[in-house]
């Protein structure tokens, strides 16, 4: 056999659904799409070429990573679909190599007609020498770009060209692929076919009244103050819900099951939006099981949170000053955290344990970063047990409160939402430090050197950089 010189890997897959799903198409199957058709293309060209995956099979990230990295090949294509809201392609690459690969692949895709949102690269946080995305730092030396074919929740034309042209991008990779590498390219004969979409139809609403059902009963927590349903009819994503449900103002909420449409997704009855499908995945806090103290509807369920981790707290020690915690519906696993809690410097940290997701990770309410996922095995020194400290900053003292000063000289400062890439681009929008003679906030916490969290009156919660060669100070 011959060893390829290059390997695709479709992101996403089986019980991951990817970020950039909507009501059109799920993101593992259109990047499937895009890759099935690369793979095709190259083995017309003549180009070795392997993938990690032909089906809508799961693939842990070590599995992943290892495929790609056992592969031989020497280039890997790790295609995706973007969500965020922004508009155009995104090529990522490492800092150690790839980057003339990815403009190229950037060039190319322009050519197509999709704009440019940026090539790039990413360091972890704590770590510069070191990438943070994982299929490019755990694939060894195969020079892997991530490549996003354009935003799935776009308020511009991604959706529209990601519907009508996803082919069109796909075979500009392959020509960047080909012209880089000096492999001979020739374009398809006749016009390339597109995919219909939906590439995969949402499931039909299931028929007949309340009856029926799987003899199961989703629970969820009292914990929760927003719970998004969907109608029977559309894809489950943000933005196609009907409503919300709040379980904290019943303390919790128990639903007869009557049918699941995918993994994870069932069928419910409520009484204020009636029969709605509803994401319950064990990392949200939901149970499933055959328990239940009602008859029909909504009703407060108290034993909903009644399981072994019930009371329990968890108690990170004093000594560590970096800890990484993770979104929910994620892997969390290095590359996916969402950002860093800092132990050492509340002289120890404590939480209260919502739920687990999988053996040693735990879901946690957090101040800066919300309703998250964190690793603590017994291995990690964090404890278990029934003791209740006050939880985040509960040794904090007024000694150790910062503050963030802007400097009068600037007349423009970005800010950027929590939980992404606090880069040009992604800015949720604007302070002006002259106008006020100069600014001061309180530091709530760090997500990375020089990036600080604060609360702004008109944007809430943020990240800002303030490194030292901003003009920007940080005192007590």
């Amino acid at each position: 056999m011959i060893k390829p010189i290059l390997i695709i890997d479709p992101g996403h897959g089986g019980n991951d659904p990817g970020g950039g799903t909507n009501k059109y198409w799920k993101e593992k199957d259109l990047t499937l799409k895009i890759s099935l058709y690369q793979y095709k293309r190259y083995k017309e060209l003549g180009v070795p070429v392997a993938i990690t995956r032909t089906t809508d099979k799961s693939l842990s990230p070590d599995e992943r990573t290892r495929i790609v990295r056992e592969s031989g090949a020497k280039y890997c294509h790790s295609n995706h679909i973007n969500a965020g809201g922004g508009d155009g392609a995104e090529v990522i690459h490492s800092i150690y190599d790839g980057k003339a690969m990815a403009e190229k692949i950037g060039e190319e895709l322009r050519k197509a007609g999709q704009n440019i949102r940026r090539i790039f690269t990413r360091t972890l946080p704590g770590n510069s020498s070191q990438d943070y995305y994982f299929m490019i730092r755990e694939t060894g030396s195969v020079v892997t770009n991530i490549i996003e074919y354009g935003f799935a929740d776009s308020r511009n034309d991604d959706v529209q060209q990601l519907q009508n042209h996803h082919l069109d991008f796909a075979e500009a990779v392959v020509k960047a692929f080909c012209e880089y590498t000096g492999y001979k390219y020739k374009r398809p004969s006749g016009e390339i076919d597109q995919v219909e979409i939906p590439i995969r139809p949402v499931p039909p609403p299931i028929s007949g009244g309340n009856t029926g059902g799987t003899g199961e009963y989703i629970h969820l927590p009292a914990s929760a103050s927003s719970w998004r349903v969907y109608p029977l009819d559309v894809s489950p994503t943000k933005g196609n819900e009907s409503g919300f449900l709040n379980p904290k103002k019943f303390g919790g909420l128990t639903y007869k099951i009557l049918g699941q449409t995918t993994p994870n997704v069932f069928i419910i009855n409520t009484s204020d939006f009636g029969k709605v499908q509803i994401y319950g995945h064990p990392s949200t806090g939901a149970v499933v099981n055959k328990s239940s103290s009602q008859s029909k509807g909504e009703t407060v369920n108290s034993n909903t949170e009644s399981n072994q981790y019930a009371g329990k707290h968890l108690h990170l020690p004093k000594k560590e000053s970096s800890w990484r915690v993770y979104p929910l519906g994620v892997a969390p696993v290095k590359g996916n955290e969402i950002g860093f809690l800092n132990p050492a410097k509340f002289g120890g940290l404590t939480y209260e344990i919502l739920g687990r997701s999988q053996s040693n990770v735990y879901i946690i309410q957090t101040s800066d970063y919300g309703r998250v996922q964190i690793y603590a095995a017994p291995s990690t020194g964090a404890t278990i047990s029934e003791d209740n400290h006050t939880g985040e900053n509960a040794n904090k003292n007024s000694t150790d409160t910062r503050y963030l000063h802007l400097p009068a000289s600037e007349s423009s400062w970005r800010v950027y939402p929590i939980g992404v890439a606090p880069v040009k681009g992604n800015e949720k929008g604007f302070l002006n430090p002259a106008k006020f003679g100069g600014l001061t906030y309180q530091i709530l916490g760090s997500t990375q050197a020089n990036v600080y969290i604060i609360q702004t009156k008109d944007y809430g919660r943020v990240q800002i950089y303030a490194g030292p060669s901003t003009g920007a100070t940080v005192s007590n």
